[in-house]
């Protein structure tokens, strides 16, 4: 398996790196290539999102964080810029169902979609943080996650048609159902460990994130203490040094 780490959104917040330790931040989407088909991580925000962001994504969310809304940072048109075909992706993984996490799925309307059941009874409640309209092209759901064997600690599950070395990861805090997304080794690189929003921003694995990015991250979250379980965990993960840890929004690695 090849993965492409890929910015489909970037986020120009107000105040910056004084405000947040980053000039700017970044909607990371990883897009993997397994043979011919595609599998991705997360989608970003999709053509749709950009011809009616105030519907879509929501007059206060685009004024907080300032996205770009670039049909060239959409998934779609990175595919294509990569050289593959878009109609090649079969499948996504969600790490939770929050606006700019999924409001690409539009633009793939075939494809089957996995997350962790928490995730997908928000989806199906209409709960907290959920845009209706970003799932009103209707999802085709692949089967339930199953669990299989712990992995460092955290609760992890097999997905369906999946290689077995992509798996779903519970960590939990951000939102309901909130996990990160494995994506194991087949030659020899290192493992990529998506973690979503677990972390917005490197410095918060280390006690070093500004007041206002600790601060925007307990007014986004479901549960304060397992959230902060979680960082303790992935911070430990992190200095072990065997897998490589990525998270939504912070810039650093990311695949123009």
């Amino acid at each position: 398996m090849r993965v492409h780490e890929l910015d489909c959104g970037t986020l120009n917040a107000p105040g910056g790196t004084a405000v947040y330790g980053s000039s700017h931040f970044i909607c990371r989407v990883l897009l993997i290539e397994d043979g011919e088909r595609l599998i991705a991580v997360d989608t970003g925000v999709g053509h749709e999102g950009i011809k009616a962001p105030e519907a879509r994504l929501g007059e206060w969310w685009l004024a907080q964080v300032g996205p770009v809304l670039d049909p060239a940072e959409t998934l779609r048109s990175r595919i294509s810029a990569l050289g593959l075909d878009p109609r090649n992706l079969t499948d996504v993984i969600l790490t939770h169902h929050h606006r700019d996490h999924v409001d690409g799925l539009a633009d793939f309307g075939w494809v089957r979609v996995h997350a962790s059941d928490g995730c997908r009874a928000i989806v199906a409640d209409g709960g907290a943080g959920l845009v209706a309209s970003q799932w009103a092209h209707g999802v085709v759901w692949a089967p339930s996650p199953t669990r299989t064997a712990d992995w460092h600690g955290f609760a992890s599950y097999r997905l369906d048609g999946l290689p077995e070395s992509i798996r779903l990861v519970d960590l939990a805090g951000h939102s309901p159902g909130h996990s990160g997304v494995l994506v194991g080794s087949t030659d020899g690189a290192q493992p990529i460990l998506h973690v979503g929003d677990a972390i917005h921003h490197r410095a918060q694995l280390t006690g070093g994130a500004t007041p206002a990015l600790e601060a925007f991250a307990r007014a986004s979250q479901h549960d304060e203490d397992d959230r902060l379980a979680t960082i303790r965990k992935l911070a430990e993960l992190a200095i072990e040094g065997t897998v490589r840890v990525v998270n939504a929004h912070d810039p650093s690695f990311s695949e123009h």
